[in-house]
């Protein structure tokens, strides 16, 4: 009878060391997998995801949860000009989710600036914010042909 709880609480052991693994996907998986089985998707898990342009302002969105929008390849270290490069080339590519990732980090780089402490509620007022702000809400009314010609507008104020 001993003999047999042995081997019964060993089998367990042994099965339980087997399934874990099998269970759930490492954190090397997790980050490599997308769920829509497509390079540059988002990270396993992050859904709902999405290759079009959506909850931009004047596009009247119909949900409060923006789906993920593809990588647009580009490192940490990207400036806004080859941000702006890649919206442009995803705008002609018809890759509207690809050109609105791009847009926004690059309207974000080129918001961060330094300010006076009593200055910060003051909006940017540049050309370069204003062209990259167009571009958005042509991309939002889903005008493309708009949304490239702010873009190359804010291209050349930013210099690429």
């Amino acid at each position: 009878m001993t003999t047999r709880r042995i081997l019964l609480c060993c089998s367990a052991i042994a099965g339980l060391a087997i399934a874990g693994p099998l269970a759930a996907p490492s954190a090397v998986q997790a980050q490599t997998m997308n769920t829509m089985g497509q390079p540059g998707g988002p990270p396993y898990g992050q859904n709902p995801y999405s290759t079009k342009a959506s909850n931009l302002p004047s596009s009247n969105p119909t949900s409060t949860v923006a789906p993920a929008l593809p990588s647009t390849g580009l490192g940490p270290n990207a400036t806004v000009g080859q941000y702006l490069s890649v919206a442009r080339s995803s705008l002609t590519a018809g890759q509207t989710g690809r050109a609105q990732e791009a847009l926004e980090n690059a309207e974000t780089l080129a918001l961060t600036r330094s300010v006076q402490y009593n200055a910060g509620g003051q909006p940017d007022s540049s050309p370069l914010v204003q062209n990259i702000s167009a571009a958005l809400s042509a991309l939002g009314s889903n005008d493309l042909i708009s949304a490239a010609h702010y873009t190359d507008l804010a291209m050349q104020q930013a210099g690429g």
